[in-house]
C-alpha cells in the first residue's frame, strides 16, 4: 500500500479530542466539543461537567514551542494580577500545552477557560470599558519578564515581512503595489521620525479590534492572545481605531475608548500621534496575513475586488494624511504628528484570522 498523501492542515475527529480532554484534564464528562472556527487555528467549543472551554489547537508550524508557552505565561501572569482573560487550564501531568500527532505534524493545543458574557455590541459604554481592559493588560504586563523568546511587533513584522507576502499576489497590477510600497514606505519613516524614546512600549495583544472579548456585569474578559508579542502600545490601541473607522459613531467609540482607557494608564501625546501611523501599518499587515495563508485558505477570495478596497482605503489616507508631502523625503518631526482622526482603512475582515467575513465567537 502506497503511505499516505501528504497533508499540510487536517481536521481533527471531535471524537478523539473529547476521549483526549477526558483522559487528560480534571473536567469530568465531556458532553460535546464542537468545532468553532477554522482560521490561523482551530478552535473548538468544550461543555464539561466542571464548566465550559475553549480547546485550541495550532496549526502545526504556526507557533514555535517558546511562543506559545510566552503566550501562555502571560496569561498566567495576568491572572494572578486579577485582570479577566481566558486561562490555560493545566493538564493532570501539570503542562499546559499537549502536543498531538496529526498527519501534517505535530500541532499544539491548549485548553482555556470560557470568557462570560457577550460580544461587544460596538456601544460607547462598551466601548468605554474595554479601553479601560486594555488599560488594565498594559498596566498588569509593565513588569512581565518573559522567560521565552517571541517574535516583536516591530516594523519588520508589521511591514516588512506583509509587503513580502503581498507582492507575487499584486504584481500584476504595478501601479498599485507601488503605492502600497510608498505608503508602507512613508508610515516607516514617519514612525521612526517620531521621539520613540517617549512612546509607550511593552506587551502588547495585538489584536484588540474588539472582538477578542466578551463582556458582562462585571467585567471584560479578553481572550485569543495568540497575536501577542512585546510592541508600541500606539499600535496595539491603533487596532481599535482600524476596526471602527472614522465615521461619526466611530470617532464616539474612540473616543469612548480613550476615556475608558485613560480612566486607568495615561496615554502620550507621541503614542496618539503614531495611532493613524499604526492603522494603515495594521491593515497592510492584515493584507500580508491573508497573502501568507493561502497555502491553507485558498487564494480565491483574494480576488480584484479585495485589492481594490484595499487601495481605495490607502489612497483616501493618502490623500487625507500625506496631501502635500513627498513620500520620497524623510518627514520632520512635526510632520509626523499627524492629526487623530483616522481613516477607516478598507477592512476586508474585522478579524486576523481566515477569509470569512464573520465568524462564531468563544
Amino acid at each position: 500500500m502506497a503511505p499516505p498523501f501528504p497533508v499540510t492542515y487536517s481536521t481533527l475527529s471531535t471524537e478523539a479530542l473529547t476521549a483526549r480532554l477526558e483522559a487528560d484534564y480534571e473536567l469530568g464528562a465531556v458532553t460535546a466539543c464542537r468545532l468553532l472556527h477554522r482560521g490561523l487555528n482551530d478552535s473548538y467549543l468544550v461543555e464539561a461537567a466542571r464548566g465550559r472551554y475553549v480547546l485550541r489547537v495550532y496549526r502545526a508550524g504556526w507557533r514555535t514551542a517558546d511562543e506559545i508557552a510566552y503566550e501562555t505565561a502571560v496569561l498566567e501572569h495576568l491572572g494572578r494580577k486579577g485582570v479577566a482573560v481566558a486561562l490555560p487550564v493545566g493538564r493532570r501531568s501539570g503542562a499546559v500545552v499537549d502536543w498531538l500527532a496529526a498527519p501534517e505534524g505535530s500541532r499544539a493545543a491548549v485548553l482555556f477557560t470560557h470568557a462570560p458574557g457577550r460580544e461587544l455590541n460596538g456601544s460607547v459604554e462598551d466601548s468605554r470599558r474595554y479601553g479601560r481592559a486594555v488599560a488594565a493588560v498594559h498596566a498588569a504586563t509593565d513588569d512581565f519578564k518573559p522567560g521565552q523568546q517571541r517574535f516583536a511587533l516591530d516594523l519588520d513584522h508589521l511591514l516588512t515581512q506583509p509587503l513580502a507576502a503581498i507582492r507575487p499576489l499584486l504584481r500584476h497590477r504595478a501601479a498599485d503595489l507601488d503605492t502600497v510600497e510608498m505608503l508602507a514606505a512613508t508610515v516607516r519613516r514617519r514612525i521612526e521620525a517620531l521621539p520613540t524614546s517617549e512612546m509607550d512600549r511593552g506587551f502588547c495583544h495585538g489584536d484588540l479590534h474588539g472582538d477578542n472579548a466578551h463582556i458582562d456585569d462585571t467585567a471584560v474578559t479578553l481572550f485569543d492572545f495568540d497575536c501577542c508579542g512585546l510592541g508600541w502600545r500606539a499600535y496595539d490601541i491603533a487596532v481599535f481605531r482600524w476596526r471602527w473607522g472614522d465615521d461619526e459613531a466611530g470617532d464616539g467609540r474612540w473616543a469612548a475608548f480613550l476615556e475608558g482607557y485613560r480612566s486607568l494608564r495615561p496615554i502620550g501625546e507621541t503614542d496618539l500621534a503614531a495611532v493613524p501611523l499604526f492603522v494603515v501599518a495594521r491593515a497592510i499587515w492584515l493584507r500580508g496575513l491573508h497573502a501568507g495563508n493561502t497555502a491553507d485558505w485558498g487564494r480565491s477570495w483574494l480576488n480584484e475586488g479585495y485589492w481594490d478596497r484595499l487601495l481605495k482605503g490607502l489612497r483616501e489616507w493618502q490623500a487625507k494624511h500625506l496631501e502635500g508631502c513627498d513620500a520620497g523625503s524623510a518627514p520632520t518631526t512635526a510632520s509626523a504628528r499627524l492629526p487623530e482622526a483616522t481613516p477607516m482603512v478598507a477592512r476586508e475582515t474585522v478579524v486576523a484570522d481566515a477569509p470569512a467575513t464573520s465568524r462564531p465567537k468563544l
